[in-house]
């Protein structure tokens, strides 16, 4: 038995109704290194997701979609093009009684832009707007801080709080404006802003539009 290091690919260079494969340990240790196949159903899926016990949707993960069947177990591993190269890493499905065969992977050109600050023990560093907020549908906490929402608008980060010492802190923003877009992309929701902003590094200047 040969161990080899598998090949870096790039998911960039997929097109749609290209075959694929996933590796993994679907419901444990006994069926360790199961492979099953598929298509690369879809690119650059944004994919919302929620953190226990949230009611809104917290974070949007851009992936690939995949019929390949995935399980628990075949999180974090490998999804491979027909050349034995990996072109992402399996995160996730959709399970409902109606809902067959969507699979969801992190392409791998995301995943390895943060190896080299794993590899040497280093934290991954988040930019911050300095902001705390809410979305414009979340009556409750709107309520709670006294801020309301024209009925008209029904997408949108609602500003609840500002921090000092931040970039929002240097800027016109104030508790009660809605942002609506970054660099010109819609926002949504808090999880559409975080996505946004995380595609920046500390430092960067962005345009923020807002009412």
């Amino acid at each position: 038995f040969i161990r080899q290091i598998a090949e870096i690919g790039k998911s960039e260079e997929m097109n749609l109704g290209d075959i694929v494969f996933t590796v993994g340990s679907p419901l444990g240790y006994d069926y360790r290194g199961s492979l099953t196949s598929g298509v690369l159903s879809g690119k650059d899926r944004l994919v919302s997701i929620s953190v226990s016990g949230s009611n809104n949707n917290d974070w949007v993960m851009r992936v690939l979609q995949i019929d390949a069947s995935i399980n628990p177990g075949n999180s974090g591993g490998p999804l491979l093009n027909v050349n034995g190269e990996v072109i992402g890493v399996c995160s996730m499905k959709l399970v409902d009684d109606d809902i067959e065969g969507m699979g969801f992977a992190i392409p791998i050109e995301y995943a390895m832009s943060h190896v080299e600050s794993l590899e040497h023990n280093e934290k991954i560093k988040w930019p911050i707007l300095g902001i705390g907020m809410t979305n414009v549908t979340d009556s409750a906490t709107l309520s709670k801080n006294n801020i309301k929402v024209p009925n008209n608008i029904k997408e949108g980060v609602v500003i609840t709080s500002i921090k000092e010492g931040t970039g929002a802190a240097k800027s016109d923003l104030k508790k009660g404006d809605i942002i609506t877009k970054i660099n010109g992309r819609k926002v949504k929701d808090s999880a559409y802003l975080r996505y946004e902003i995380y595609q920046h590094q500390s430092g960067d200047v962005i345009e923020l539009t807002y009412i």
